[in-house]
This record gives structure tokens, sequence and C-alpha cells, in this order.
């Protein structure tokens, strides 16, 4: 049966999140809180000897509300206590995280892709020979853990269809690390369908789609790897980024000489001349 108690926010260890805080977010419901107040309360666990007793909870589930109510300078919550250990707390959490809207594509296939590394540190490693043997010809791919069947869990647990686990568990397993950092704030991240393209794609190609996004952020250089092209590079781009290349290489004396140069030439001829 749940435990439900007013917690004091300086007894609560935050420890490193499965989703890392938004600032932003957490100021959204800063202000909702305050106007509303706590409307869901936040999941924990007793964890007597943390911090040497100086934090005998840890936060389960509700990492924003907790950073919201800090803004807002409350000294309490509302909490659920819940039983469970490290490991069933992190599923907890993901569980929670992933039932709520606000998840982009990107981050519901990663939470997936944690909650079965979770999954098999308790219930040991996936075994992908008998996943290949027994689940040829299905719509969704069956993975197996010793005695239970991995991919019905996370349907019924996080509330996904077949064919919802299937392309997010695709995503999850074959999307390039770099890349998936990579995404972030660019749009793709809120693309299932992109991600999924991009998750067909080699180790090495998404490597280079990474580096794509980091020099340029621009997502339609990504689409043009999708479709076989070579990304091509702006000729003015190219030619800003020598004259950063010249500029750093140059002495103090060498960079003052191309000031009064440029001082002296409104019309940047000598630029021309110097071809």
């Amino acid at each position: 049966m749940a435990e439900f108690i007013r917690a004091t926010i300086s007894d609560i260890h935050i420890g490193e999140r499965a989703r890392p805080i938004d600032e932003d977010h957490a100021q959204a419901i800063a202000a909702s809180m305050t106007e509303r107040g706590q409307i869901s309360p936040i999941m924990v666990r007793r964890t007597p000897a943390a911090n040497k007793g100086k934090t005998p909870l840890t936060l389960v589930a509700g990492g924003h509300r907790t950073r919201a109510a800090v803004i807002n300078g409350w000294a309490e919550l509302d909490a659920i206590v819940v039983s469970a250990d490290a490991v069933e707390a992190q599923l907890l959490e993901l569980s929670e995280n992933l039932f709520r809207n606000e998840l982009s594509a990107l981050d519901r296939a990663i939470f997936v892709a944690k909650f079965r590394e979770l999954w098999e540190e308790q219930h040991g490693k996936i075994d992908r020979t008998r996943n290949l043997k027994q689940s040829k010809g299905t719509e969704c791919p069956s993975i197996f853990a010793p005695g239970r069947e991995l991919s019905k869990t996370v349907q019924e647990r996080l509330g996904f269809g077949e064919t919802t686990y299937k392309k997010v568990t695709r995503i999850a397993v074959n999307l390039h690390p770099a890349l998936r950092t990579a995404l972030r704030g660019t749009g793709g991240e809120d693309d299932q369908s992109l991600l999924l393209k991009l998750a067909k794609k080699g180790p090495s190609e998404q490597a280079s789609i990474a580096q794509v996004l980091q020099t340029e952020r621009d997502l339609k250089k990504a689409m043009a790897w999708l479709k076989g092209d070579t990304p091509k590079t702006d000729p003015q781009e190219a030619a800003f980024a020598k004259l950063v290349a010249a500029w750093k290489t140059a002495n103090e004396d060498t960079r003052r000489r191309f000031l009064a140069h440029v001082g002296d030439s409104q019309d940047f001829s000598f630029l021309e001349a110097a071809e």
C-alpha cells in the first residue's frame, strides 16, 4: 500500500536523473504550482543511510516538480513513498516519464533503451539467438530475457502497442549516440519518421551526419545524407572559415597590418588583387 507523506525537500537526495532537468520547463511548472498548488505528488523511496543520514529520502520521480518547488522557495512537497531498490526506482522513473506527453520521440526511445538495460541487470542478458529463431515472421520481434518476454512487459508497463514498441526499439538500439546528441535542438528529435530513417543508416554514415549537424545545425543537410547525397558546403561559409583560420594563425603584427589594410580598402578590392 502506498504511503503518502509531506516530505521536506532538504531531506531528499536528488541524484542523477534519467531525464536532465530543463530549467525553462521547471520555471513553467513553478509558475503553475504557485497559481494552482502541487497537483501531482513526487515519488520517493526511503534511504536512511544516504549521505550519512542527511537525506533519508531519495527522489524516484518528479525532478521538475522538485526543482519548481525550490524555485518557489517551498520547504516541503507532497510525496508518495514506494518500496524499491535502486534499479526498480530507475524503472519507476522511466515509466512515469514515458507516460508524459512532453517527451520527444528521441527521449522516448532513449528511455526504452535504458529500461531494457535495467531489465537485463535484473533478469539477465537478452538471448539474441533465441530471439532471431522465435520472432521470425512476427510483426513485432520478441526480445527474451531468462524466463520472461521483455517486449510484452515493456508494452504492458509503459502502455505501448506492438507497432509503437517496434519503432521505438529500432531507434533506441540503432541510432548512433553521437547522432542522438547532435539532433537535440534541431527539431529532428521530435520527428519519429526521420529518426527511423536515420537509424537504418550504418554507424559511420550516422557519425558523418552528426558531424554535419554539429557544424551547421541544419537538418536539411542530414536529409541530404538520407538521399545518398554528400552535403555541399556553402562557398561563402567555406571562405569565412578560411579567414577565421588564417586570423587564428596570424601573429599580432600581421593582424595589425590586416586591420589597417581593411580600413584603407572600402571596396575590398585588395582581396581580389591578392588572388
